[in-house]
């Protein structure tokens, strides 16, 4: 009884305070630490934007961005500037981490990635006895790491990935008995790493730390506990892992890999990725005692066999599989319900042969085969496939005609099916964000349905047979950014509602036989009237889209993340050719920055439109072989970006002044 009357008192003393207290429910951030915040800010190259905030004598702790505070003391204990705009402030161009951030004694977090630091670490930070997280990852700082970190014997979560800090990593970090994320990946620490110290550090990332040469595993020294390792640029013997029997996800790159034929590894993963490595032309042995695998990943490693049935029977659990960029050879055989949810099946770039698969897991959302030498029609069972996101089979020696089914496909965004010996039409009704079956045996008119396609921002159709005319409806692809109808035999006049399509930056509609005149308006395309210097490869921009990682709760974060860049890498993969100054240049990627207009090799007349120059962000322009006479517009001097023009083999002028017989 006396202690229910106590807990009473208690809470009615509570309830009193929390009505009558004016300060309850509002925050005053201490000034010392306001001004040290703006210190810090002063000491950034900022403009206005994110930091608009941040205004002198308003409360830190309720106003500004990036800023949050202890609930009862007031005290700064956040400081993330990079969760609010797409991991970086907008408005930073460069600057220094200000000492005056020393002066938050009560700081936790301590978030700058991406918002272009330089400099060194202060050396003060040392001082921040109550740190948990320092993310200071994607900048620009330099010098030797500071042993100061060492005395932030509360924190739980390091990165400083992406910089170029150099030395030795300290001794001293082995006294963070608290870190359990360590993130030094590529920077230019010496070859040393000596961390067996650290008893509750459980996720390592050290890719690319020493560049100039592979380390051995005598100089590595790595505790029980990991959970998450990723290491690059190593020479490692299977002693190296003999003590990691939690290890539950491994990344290997660049490495020279010396593994026994008989070890038995102590853990038991859930994803591997191997790439790049030495790991002498077989798939390693110690795989075989792997059971809960759910994502593999051997690419590039130069592996010349067979693909082993045990790896699908050992793993039912395996959800995503690159297999990519090796030599594995013979026939693709999944055994039946050995990988009922498989979501990612990347087999490209081997040397596959026989007919394309018959036998495909149900929940397949991606599937990329191409750069084989498959054979034969493509499968009927491929439209079961209902979940499909992306099917590559591009670069094979696939015939017949593509299946009307692939048009009730839901979810399909990339359809790549170029360099192969397809024949009849593209099906009615298929949509997708980006469809490629360039040089086929295609042939027909210019699918009708295709226009009605509201998503589509990349089509390759060149190279095949396709003819009649352009239809005037192409106006329609609103989200369209690359267009191209090449090496056809297409005949009626570019439809001038092809100005509408204001995303456009490629338009290639050369080895035609296009007769008439260049649509006036040519000049609207908004796209390429917009200079450029970014050099990002240009996204089709995809729907989002699930793929099933595993059980929740049993996967990190980070472990998600990589499945999710395996994803991304698969789905980013679309090549452009082009004809540049005479030669053919094939692009692996579609960069940003390039823009481009071939109508050359047709039978184009008339007059080039005056108003060309408002494309000042046009990059590639060939009008070459046709039959276009009159004056070279001299606008053509306002296109900044220009870096190739071919107008040969027509009937131009350079002035109105010149003579016929002056012409290009």
């Amino acid at each position: 009884m006396a202690v229910t009357q106590i807990n009473l008192a208690l809470t009615t003393a509570l309830v009193i305070i929390l009505f009558t207290n004016p300060f309850v429910g509002r925050f005053y951030c201490p000034t010392q630490e306001s001004r040290a915040l703006l210190s810090f800010k002063d000491a950034l190259n900022v403009s206005d934007g994110f930091f608009s905030s941040w205004v002198y004598g308003s409360d830190c702790c309720s106003k500004w961005d990036g800023i949050s505070c202890n609930n009862f003391s007031y005290h700064v204990e956040w400081v993330n500037l990079s969760a609010y705009t797409n991991h970086a402030v907008q408005g930073v161009q460069s600057g220094v981490i200000s000492g005056s951030l020393c002066n938050l004694p009560f700081l936790k977090y301590l978030i700058l990635n991406s918002i272009g630091l330089t400099g060194t670490i202060p050396s003060c930070l040392g001082n921040l006895s109550h740190l948990h997280y320092l993310h200071l990852k994607n900048n620009s700082l330099s010098g030797i790491f500071a042993p100061v970190i060492c005395q932030l014997t509360n924190l739980s979560s390091l990165d400083v990935s992406y910089n170029q800090l150099s030395g030795i990593l300290p001794p001293c970090l082995q006294n963070l008995s608290f870190l359990k994320l360590l993130d030094i990946n590529f920077n230019q620490f010496d070859k040393s790493l000596q961390l067996a110290g650290l008893s509750s550090l459980e996720q390592l990332y050290a890719r690319n730390f020493s560049l100039h040469e592979h380390i051995t595993s005598s100089v590595l020294a790595l505790p029980s506990s990991l959970k998450i390792l990723w290491l690059s640029s190593i020479s490692a013997s299977d002693t190296l892992f003999h003590n990691l029997a939690g290890l539950k996800f491994l990344s290997l790159s660049y490495c020279v890999l010396d593994i026994s034929t008989t070890w038995i590894p102590r853990f038991q993963l859930g994803g591997i990725a191997i790439r790049s490595c030495s790991v002498g032309g077989r798939i390693p042995d110690w795989l075989f005692t792997q059971y809960s695998l759910q994502g593999l990943m051997l690419v590039d490693d130069n592996i010349v066999v067979e693909i082993p049935s045990w790896l699908f029977q050992n793993n039912a659990e395996l959800m995503h599989l690159n297999l990519s960029g090796n030599h594995f050879h013979g026939s693709l055989i999944i055994p039946d319900r050995s990988v009922r949810w498989i979501t990612v099946l990347d087999v490209s770039r081997n040397a596959l042969t026989g007919i394309a698969p018959c036998q495909l897991p149900p929940h397949l959302k991606l599937l990329v085969l191409n750069d084989n030498a498959l054979i034969g029609s493509i499968a009927q069972s491929l439209c079961n496939l209902s979940l499909l996101v992306k099917l590559d089979m591009s670069n094979n020696k696939l015939n017949g005609n593509i299946p009307a089914c692939f048009a009730n496909y839901k979810f399909i965004q990339v359809l790549n099916l170029r360099d192969n010996s397809l024949e009849g039409s593209i099906p009615h009704g298929l949509c997708c964000s980006s469809l490629i079956v360039r040089n086929n045996k295609l042939s027909g008119a210019f699918p009708p349905s295709i226009t009605n396609c509201k998503t589509l921002q990349l089509l390759d159709i060149g190279h095949n047979n396709f003819s009649g005319d352009i239809p005037w409806s192409v106006g329609n692809l609103s989200a369209i950014k690359v267009l191209s109808m090449k090496g056809n035999s297409f005949s009626g006049t570019i439809p001038s509602k092809i100005v509408h399509l204001k995303q456009l930056q490629i338009l290639d509609l050369s080895f035609n036989n296009l007769p008439g005149f260049i649509p006036q308006k040519i000049a609207s395309l908004h796209a390429m009237s917009v200079a450029r210097e970014d050099g990002h490869v240009l996204s089709v921009s995809l729907k989002p889209y699930h793929i099933f990682l595993g059980d929740k709760g049993h996967k990190s974060y980070s472990e998600l993340a990589v499945l999710e860049a395996w994803v991304y890498e698969i789905m980013s993969r679309d090549k452009l050719d082009m004809i540049v100054k005479g030669l053919e240049l094939h692009y692996p990627y579609i960069l940003s920055t390039l823009t481009a207009i071939d109508l050359s090799n047709n039978q184009l007349n008339g007059h080039i439109p005056f108003d060309f120059g408002k494309l000042k962000g046009l990059r590639f322009f060939n009008l070459s072989r046709n039959n276009l006479s009159g004056i070279i517009p001299p606008s053509f001097g306002e296109m900044v970006q220009l870096e190739s023009l071919d107008l040969s083999k027509n009937r131009l002028y350079l002035c109105h002044q010149q003579e016929k017989n002056n012409a290009l």
